[in-house]
């Protein structure tokens, strides 16, 4: 069986802490599970809430400064780079949205996901949202998709839709 891949699209960080404990109750593996936001500060709050991992960011300029390029980024409107929880971490790390900055978009068509459905995450991320990445077997992506549609305030991605970012 190939694995499947099912995305959303949260508006706030305690929808997506709640969607992440709906689907470790219905036996998602952690490890399977992606997280991808603007900040790694909301980031490091859902892996407390969750017990996901720390976030990565993969830009390099980590420790000390980073805090102050994310605010100066939101200030000033410049591209942010992503922080991601998870194994799409690997792909997106550090990947720039915003400002006319198409690595996020190009990391994830390049992986297979339609062009208009990569535009609608990165557009999701910079109003403050997080994208959901759930690495499925192709007999669970249907159920995985009627327990995240349950949820009202996600815009979900289908695994048919995703032509199969999963490895």
């Amino acid at each position: 069986m190939m694995a499947k891949l099912v995305a959303a699209i949260t508006h706030t960080r305690q929808d997506a802490a709640m969607a992440i404990e709906d689907l470790k109750r219905a036996g998602v593996k952690k490890g399977r599970i992606s997280v991808v936001a603007r900040t790694e500060e909301e980031l490091g709050i859902i892996s407390r809430d969750t017990g996901l991992p720390k976030p990565r960011r993969g830009d390099g300029n980590h420790a000390l400064f980073h805090p102050l390029l994310e605010v100066a980024a939101i200030l000033e409107e410049q591209p942010a780079n992503v922080a991601v929880i998870g194994p799409a971490s690997y792909l997106l790390a550090g990947a720039e949205i915003g400002q006319g900055s198409d690595d996020f978009v190009v990391g994830l068509t390049g992986a297979g996901i339609p062009l208009e459905d990569a535009r609608e995450m990165e557009r999701g991320l910079l109003n403050g949202g997080f994208v959901l990445f759930i690495e499925c077997e192709e007999g669970q992506s249907e159920f995985i998709e009627r327990l995240l549609a349950a949820r009202e305030e996600l815009v979900l991605f289908p695994a048919e839709a995703l032509n199969n970012m999963a490895k």
